[in-house]
């Protein structure tokens, strides 16, 4: 069968698979000198270290390092802001950050993110593809993807993707995938499935090429995998230079598809997070094997402390024949009150005093965690440890936490930034693919603010529908700082509680009894978990509402009580002190209920 070519610049299927195992070699390279597959087997707990001749008890570091690293940057979704470029979008706008913020939501992005951090810490990148699934326009061009959990139909979707499944142009990429010209994404399936989806062409006589693996990569033995099922692989190929998405599978001459690239968002649909690029090449460095040699070597230490003490545990030395063997044995047994005998004049068992550890060896083991904290940026406070200051004081304890806070900083503003171009992306599809009304759900407004804010658009109580005509524009997108760090229930108490001292209070201009200063009261009440409590609240809140409609004007004190009215100040000009021309005319008309001021 011969290259299915009509143009000479136009590359064939297996060009196409040539280029695909290049990069796949290269990418291998890397994985194997930067040690990943040791790296997952590690995170796992499985530590092939000897000292020796004695198994050395693992310490899994890599697990804690990984699980304290990421919640330091990503704890929830975050909130993406959205800024029109021009006047005519900015309604446009308001109902896009609506919807971004929501469809991140919906897409289970948190999921997805998190899956693709721990890629990237323990290999040192991640990915994620973007797509639609569904037909578009009137031509019904269906564009190409597999179907998941997280890729339904009709639907754009950000999904995940190992790192083993990804290949891209090495020859002239240093920062994927914006400088790259294709990238290839593997895809199994199988054989029965690709033949009778009409998508395919050429698949009349394909046949199973891969075989089953676990997940280190072995083969899976024939008893254990389902007998009927046979799996194909094939790459699906995105390339910028013909606008172009192709697939192609090994040992084959023509493409299983080949279709016009129909995504009209910048770039293409793959993002790559990482945070430790290397100037002049295309792959990042692990963190871990940036601190696998130390790790490895806090192990072989601690295996050497354990066999000192188990080798050198309590041992008795005693004379020979001055006790029978069943003495010996009841002397061994060490029970409290048990009488042994030994021979006339014969000294009794005496432990055996041997050199203790060497005081050296915890030295070098604080010494190493201290040189894996400096590399990677965290201390032990980071990881839930106790902190170790010389004074005991909290300015010491908030310069430790200020020392590795720039390195987070750092990563977390990496991470936003990477988020910035996941909803971009994301946008771009809407705007490209949402033909039909989707809903948004809006809190904190009801069905009239939410008709009066959205005027023109369908609404209804609780939420607003949209299409891809509602959202059209230039914009800018920004992830709101911070916002993807965790605020648990203890930080937002303190927040309130911030927020409700006095002296704060009165810097921000809430005054007791203000609508403000209510809404922070039923919070802190909510978030403590006090029903009652806030029940009561807001029988008080209502009729301090009540009573402040009924006297309007009427200031309220400190302590949530009504003030008496303040004198009228003298004119400009009238003498100070009083006088015939000074008039102290005070109206006052007590509310219902209260007595008037100075009365008890």
């Amino acid at each position: 069968m011969e290259d299915q070519v009509d143009d000479p610049k136009r590359i064939s299927a297996r060009q196409w698979m040539k280029r695909i195992n290049r990069s796949l070699k290269f990418r291998d390279q890397v994985r194997d000198r930067q040690n990943w597959k040791r790296i997952l087997e590690e995170y796992k707990g499985e530590y092939k270290v000897n000292s020796s001749g004695i198994n050395a008890p693992p310490i899994n570091l890599v697990y804690g390092y990984v699980h304290t690293a990421i919640p330091r940057i990503y704890f929830r979704d975050p909130h993406m802001s959205i800024n029109p470029k021009g006047a005519e979008s900015i309604g446009a706008a308001r109902v896009l950050e609506l919807v971004i913020n929501y469809i991140f939501r919906e897409l289970n992005l948190k999921n997805e993110v998190h899956r693709l951090l721990l890629d990237a810490f323990l290999y040192g990148h991640g990915w994620l593809k973007y797509g639609f699934i569904g037909k578009m326009g009137e031509a019904e061009t269906e564009v190409p993807t597999e179907k998941s959990e997280y890729v339904k139909d009709e639907e754009i979707f950000a999904a995940y993707v190992p790192y083993e499944d990804v290949v891209f142009d090495v020859t002239l990429c240093q920062d994927p995938p914006h400088d790259c010209r294709w990238i290839a994404h593997r895809i199994i399936r199988p054989v029965s499935e690709i033949k009778d989806d009409t998508k395919y062409e050429n698949t009349g006589k394909i046949k199973s090429n891969i075989t089953a693996r676990d997940a280190k990569g072995d083969k899976v033995d024939d008893a254990l995998k389902d007998s009927d099922l046979e799996l194909f692989e094939f790459w699906e190929v995105h390339d910028k230079d013909s606008n172009k998405i192709y697939c192609v599978a090994q040992n084959m001459d023509r493409f299983l598809r080949e279709t016009e690239n129909v995504y009209a968002m910048e770039g293409l649909p793959f993002s790559m997070l990482k945070f430790n690029m290397i100037p002049g090449e295309p792959y990042p460095l692990s963190d871990i094997f940036i601190i696998e040699a130390q790790i490895l070597e806090r192990i072989r230490l601690r295996a050497s402390q354990l066999n000192h003490v188990k080798r050198w545990n309590r041992q008795l030395s005693i004379e020979i024949n001055s006790m029978a063997k069943e003495e010996m044995e009841k002397f061994s047994q060490g029970i409290d009150g048990a009488i042994t005998q030994r021979a006339k004049g014969s000294e009794p068992p005496t432990p055996i005093q041997y050199a203790p550890i060497p005081a050296e060896s915890f030295q070098i083991d604080n010494l190493i965690q201290r040189d894996i904290d400096t590399v990677i940026g965290q201390s032990e406070v980071d990881r839930g440890g106790e902190a170790k200051t010389q004074t005991n004081t909290k300015f010491e304890l908030q310069g430790q936490l200020m020392a590795t806070s720039s390195r987070q900083s750092l990563r977390q503003d990496k991470l936003e930034d990477f988020l910035e171009e996941v909803a971009r992306k994301i946008i771009a599809l809407v705007k490209q693919f949402q033909t039909t009304p989707k809903y948004v759900r809006i809190t904190g407004m009801d069905e009239a603010q939410i008709a009066e804010a959205f005027a023109g658009m369908r609404t209804d109580s609780t939420g607003i529908y949209f299409t891809k005509d509602d959202i059209q524009g230039e914009y800018d997108i920004e992830a709101k700082a911070g916002s993807t760090l965790p605020l648990n229930r203890e930080n937002r108490v303190k927040i309130i509680e911030s927020a409700l001292n006095p002296v704060i209070a009165q810097v921000l201009g809430i005054m007791p009894g203000s609508p403000t200063s209510i809404a922070l009261g039923k919070a802190l009440f909510r978030e403590l978990d006090m029903p009652e409590v806030s029940k009561a609240f807001d029988v008080q809140s209502q009729q301090m509402q009540q009573l402040q409609q009924s006297a309007p004007g009427l200031q309220m004190g400190p302590d949530g009580q009504p003030l008496p009215p303040e004198s009228p100040q003298p004119a400009p000009g009238a003498p100070a002190g009083g006088g015939e021309n000074v008039q102290h005319v005070v109206n006052y008309q007590a509310p219902p209920g209260l007595p008037p001021p100075g009365m008890a």
